[in-house]
């Protein structure tokens, strides 16, 4: 493969990973502390875009206040359908599969108001409004200032939530509570605070998500919904526990559609087309091979369980 289309498919993977990474954290988080595997993250991810999208129409085109917007709106979202459908299903005793056909039935009604709203506004398929700069451009490689606001945002956001987690007092209680909810409510913990704040945090850092993702990508609302597949086989290596096996299973994702998907339409002419099986096959390999992710290969890791 000439060197230029591997450095461009390796940059596209370190962009995508990034996002990817930062929307899987929050299934993860979900997963732990909540216990349950959120199909609505999705339309969470679409919030935040169309919210980004709104905001650089009508109000301001600085990234900061676009971005500032997204991550709040996606964070009220989250935590409206905690209150308004979550926590009083939760209350029923339903089980895991239950609660998992109520995040189907979230997403769907999420999205289909997006779909309503993109319709009575004309906003199906739109970018958000920031213009875009390129910054490097040599015969190998092309830096745009959203490549270089994608990453170190992400990554930041990445590295914030970790050390929230692993160095405060309520990323304590999240672990407590993710590691035994029957002990941490003998111990008095507000743990109906822990979870509206777990649902915070997770709407919060989808909302970021999809407004950088719109600058990557069209926003519709079908944004999430399209990219939740890889983020749940990012997650899934993860073991759906460990945030470090999340981030790196968001990278390798990135690089198995980019980079290996590159290298094996060169090499042996196979089309892109079959790109979006990668997480499909991503999925069931490590369902079948390693049901525990990544987790096992990280010995020193600090997970949501400790």
């Amino acid at each position: 493969m000439p060197p230029a289309l591997l450095i461009t498919s390796l940059v596209h993977s370190i962009q995508v990973g990034s996002l990817y990474a930062l929307m899987a954290l929050g299934i993860t988080l979900t997963m732990r502390v909540i216990r349950l595997p959120n199909f609505a993250h999705a339309e969470f991810v679409s919030a935040g875009a169309f919210a980004a999208l709104v905001v650089s129409i009508f109000l301001s085109r600085s990234p900061v206040v676009i971005l500032a917007c997204a991550t709040l709106s996606g964070a009220a979202v989250a935590l409206l359908s905690h209150l308004l459908v979550f926590r009083p299903m939760s209350r029923r005793k339903l089980s895991t599969y239950a609660m998992l056909l109520v995040s189907f039935a979230v997403g769907l009604i999420l999205r289909y108001i997006l779909f309503v709203l993109s319709d009575s506004y004309q906003l199906f398929d739109k970018r958000i409004q920031i213009p875009m700069q390129i910054l490097v451009r040599e015969s190998f490689i092309v830096l745009t200032n959203f490549t270089l606001t994608i990453v170190p945002v992400s990554i930041a956001c990445v590295m914030a939530l970790a050390l929230l987690l692993a160095r405060t007092a309520l990323g304590r209680e999240m672990r407590a509570l993710a590691s035994n909810p029957e002990l941490a409510h003998i111990l008095g913990m507000r743990v109906e605070r822990i979870r509206s704040l777990t649902w915070l945090l997770t709407g919060a850092t989808a909302g970021l998500a999809g407004a950088l993702w719109g600058l990557y990508t069209f926003v519709n609302p079908l944004l999430g919904w399209l990219a939740i597949l890889p983020v749940f086989a990012a997650a899934i290596l993860g073991g759906l526990s460990s945030f470090t096996g999340t981030i790196l299973g968001a990278y390798l994702v990135a690089f198995c559609e980019n980079t290996l998907m590159q290298a094996l339409n060169h090499y042996t002419g196979l089309t892109f087309s079959f790109k979006a099986a990668i997480p499909f096959v991503i999925i069931i390999l490590v369902l079948l091979l390693r049901p525990q992710g990544l987790t096992g290969f990280l010995r020193q890791n600090r997970n949501i369980e400790r």
